[in-house]
Order: C-alpha cells, then structure tokens, then sequence
C-alpha cells in the first residue's frame, strides 16, 4: 500500500514525531542540529515535558506549547510552529519565553533558579523579508555597541520555511552541508517526492533521521493517528483559508480607500481650478471698472472674495 505521507508542518504530527516520550533521541538530533552547540556541551538527553504552562494568577492566559523540553544541563525549550502569519508571533514568542522562564520560580522563589530558555519559531511565511539569504535567524540579550551578552538566559530563534525551501530547490544550500538543513527538509517531505528522495539518501548517513523517517511512515500509516491527523488538518486549512480572506477583505478595503482618495483628490483639483479661474476673471473685471457686485454676480465668487481682491489690486 501507497504511503501517504502526513506534512510534520501540521502540529499534530510535529508533536507525535518529535514530543513523543519515545522519540527523544529524535529531538535531541533536531536540536543539536538548530542550536549547535559546542562538542563538548552537545545534547546527550532531553525530557519531553507537559505542554501547558502553569498560571501564577488566575487571570493568567493558558500557554500551550507545540513541543515543551528540557535538557541534559537544565535549560528549557519551546518549539511553536505557525503557517500563517497572524501578526503576533513577536510578541506572543516572548510571552511563551516568559512563561517559561518564570516556572522555576514560581515553585522555589530562588533567581538561582530561573533556567537558560530557548524559544525556537518554526513559520510558514516571512517575518524579515529583507535578509533574504538568511532562513535561520538567532536572537539573545547583547550590548548595542560592544556585543557582550547581558545573560544568555534568553535565546530566541526563528526559521522561515518559504527561504529554506527557496534557497534549496535554487541549488544554493543543500543536504550535507548543514545537518540542520536535512531536519527542517524533512517538514515539507509530506508534500515533495524529490525531498522525500533525497533525505533517503542522506538517511543512511544519519542514524536520528532514519529513525525519524521510519517513525514518519509508520505514524502515517496508522489509522488512528490518519483520522486525528486529517481532523486537525482540516481544522488547520479552515483557519490559513479564514486568516487569508480576512486579508483579502483588508486589502480590497485598502485599495477601494485609495481609488476613492484619488476620486476626491481629482474633484477637489478640479474645484480648486475652477475656483482660480474666477479668481482670474474677477481680477481682470474689476482692473476694467466693473463693480464688485456685478464681478461676484457674474464669477460666483462670495462678495466677500470679490472685496478682497479689490484691496490687493489697490
């Protein structure tokens, strides 16, 4: 039977692949490959941890993550994945960071506590389209001038997905040049054959991404896992289509507000260019004799209008 391969951007299969208890060794490579951290501070071993963050106040929103961990030397991570740009994922990252960041001291009440947290941002349009040739971007807490970290307690990073896809079918980054370029790959495999392909290959080399790939086809064989799958990808279509109609609407809205500026700014040109004129006609009446109420008669002009001009000729 024909594999149909579920897309690991939906967040229902991100999370089975990869914030399953059983497929840490899986999320420890992908991290390794998006933090890279020194040889000898590499990750040896996360904790999937619960996705919903505790409230310190009841007034607190919930926050539930995509994929909550933490690693071998007690630093947090969260990965939140999101297609469409609903234009709060600056703000709503820090927010997560935040909520994160303060856990551990909500239960001991110690700074000492408080944990290095990293918010990694997966998304499926661009939030910095001028830095084209950059797809990974890494953010952290620095001194304008002299670049020092103040802590490196935060550490934020985003990855959008239309530049690595773009970069790799331009021939301009691929496979085996950046490990971590094979794992985010991997998130649109579900719908291009010639990814699927080539990270096969690249698989053979990889024992985390075999791994990931087996655990890919089997998850995408289950039927179970097919019925959820298909309920929140439906469900996730439902809102990209909603989210883009709403911008279709704003940017019809736009341009009717403009076609309509242009109209009112073609009939006031036209007004004041009348106006003028009689101003003109009115000069050149009242230089021959005629009286000012006969040139206001005659032009349309205000008597007053008319008076006025009569001073300046004077």
């Amino acid at each position: 039977m024909e594999t149909k391969w579920m897309k690991l951007y939906v967040d229902f299969a991100f999370k089975r692949l990869f914030g399953s208890q059983e497929n840490e060794r899986i999320l420890m490579a992908f991290l390794n490959a998006m933090l890279k951290p020194a040889p000898e501070k590499r990750i040896t071993s996360v904790t999937i941890l619960d996705k919903e963050l505790g409230r310190e106040y009841v007034e607190d929103k919930n926050a539930i993550l995509d994929l909550h961990a933490r690693l071998d030397d007690g630093s947090k991570v969260n990965i939140e994945i999101q297609l469409a740009n609903e234009h709060n994922l600056q703000k709503r990252s820090l927010y997560y960071w935040g909520r994160t960041y303060m856990e551990g001291f909500q239960k001991s009440g110690n700074y000492a506590d408080l944990p290095r947290t990293i918010s990694i941002n997966i998304t499926g349009f661009l939030l910095f389209p001028y830095y084209s040739e950059r797809y990974h971007l890494a953010f952290d807490l620095r001194e304008r001038e002299a670049g020092f970290l103040w802590d490196d307690t935060i550490e934020l990073h985003l990855v959008e997905m239309p530049k690595l896809v773009r970069l790799w079918r331009e021939r301009r980054i691929g496979m085996g040049q950046d490990e971590l370029v094979e794992w985010l790959l991997l998130l649109e495999a579900g719908d291009d054959e010639n990814i699927r392909k080539e990270l096969e290959v690249r698989a053979m080399d990889n024992p985390a991404l075999q791994e990931a790939m087996d655990k890919w086809e089997d998850l995408s064989r289950d039927p179970e896992a097919i019925r959820e799958y298909e309920a929140r990808h439906k469900a996730l279509m439902d809102q990209l289509s909603a989210i883009k109609e709403n911008e279709r609407r704003q940017q019809l809205r736009y341009e009717e507000g403009i076609e309509e500026g242009i109209e009112k700014g073609i009939e006031k040109g036209i007004e004041e260019g009348e106006r003028r004129k009689s101003f003109d006609i009115a000069r050149k009446l009242l230089r021959r004799g005629v009286e000012a109420r006969e040139v206001a008669e005659y032009t349309g002009l205000a008597l007053e209008d008319v008076y006025k001009i009569e001073r300046e000729l004077q």
